[in-house]
């Protein structure tokens, strides 16, 4: 991919940039310290980064900066402008938030998740693994930026790789609404919440721990999940049962147990990913990015 092409810092009037959708926002008690720092020294000093766009310009980092800068009155604010791309100014996005800025666990598992998508868009081999007739190992190279994210994400929350793959399952089985519902919960949502959403198996369970959690009638996913366990639940079939056990030995098995289990069962592996595909059932794509980046080390 072509780098963007940056200009000269320059300043902006407020009011001339645009805010789509973001994956993260604004924490009022971060937007409340940059006001605070503006009326020390009468203006932001790091510029904000927006990218032109054809109606004019738009921002890709800088939220809580911009947000504090209007509450604070400023009519204008220091930028670095871009002329790229839309994917170049997600990922801009994402890498400037997971680098520099303090994240909660949902926080990351959105960008995790997103970085995991734009770069299996830009290489869509590593989507589809060796089934797309590369080898293992051109295979497992292509996983470097996801293994680096994941491995900031490890030393920021102090967790294992493991837990943090599960938080990219997360980041792609959370809908809007549902990411919606969690950030406003009147409970943090702690990284167990999001171990316990990774593990669901059915829609429902996932849409019933957010809202509860959202709507504050729970304080936990575990308090939900056992809510649903309780006499006169439904219970669970019997590939539903297997599936959550091999799901469940699969996550505590080392990586030596891993890799021996994926070598003795890999064609069989192969073809039931491909019968899925071609039934357009769909597959578990967590699971193999996750072992191919555990094999690579």
């Amino acid at each position: 991919m072509t780098p963007p092409n940056w200009q000269k810092i320059q300043t902006l009037p407020v009011a001339d940039i645009q805010v789509e959708e973001r994956l993260r926002t604004a924490s009022p008690t971060a937007v409340a310290s940059i006001v605070s720092s503006i009326h020390e020294v009468g203006s932001i000093l790091q510029p904000l980064l927006v990218r032109r766009v054809k109606d004019g310009y738009r921002l890709m980092d800088g939220l809580h900066r911009l947000t504090a800068a209007k509450e604070a009155g400023l009519e204008e604010v220091p930028v670095k402008v871009s002329e790229c791309t839309n994917d170049q100014a997600i990922r801009i996005e994402v890498d400037a938030n997971v680098a520099g800025a303090p994240l909660t666990p949902l926080d990351m598992a959105v960008f995790l998740a997103a970085h995991k998508e734009l770069y299996e868009r830009e290489n869509p081999e590593a989507r589809r693994g060796s089934a797309g007739g590369r080898t293992k190992n051109d295979v497992l190279t292509d996983k470097m930026s996801v293994s680096s994210f994941a491995a900031n994400a490890a030393e920021v929350f102090d967790k294992g790789e493991r837990q943090i793959f599960r938080l990219i399952s997360v980041g792609e089985k959370l809908s809007k609404d549902e990411i919606t519902q969690l950030r406003d919960a009147p409970n943090k949502v702690r990284f167990k919440d999001l171990e316990h959403i990774a593990k669901c198996g059915e829609q429902t369970d996932r849409s019933a721990i957010c809202a509860a959690l959202g709507s504050g009638e729970a304080k936990s996913a575990k308090e939900v999940m056992a809510r649903k366990k309780a006499p006169g639940a439904a219970v669970q079939s019997t590939t539903d049962q297997q599936a959550a056990k091999i799901t469940d030995a699969w996550l505590r098995g080392s990586k030596a147990a891993r890799t021996q289990f994926a070598e003795k069962f890999r064609d069989e592996l192969l073809e039931l990913l491909q019968e899925a595909e071609d039934s357009d059932t769909p597959a578990s794509e967590v699971v193999m990015f996750q072992a191919r980046d555990r094999e690579d080390d």
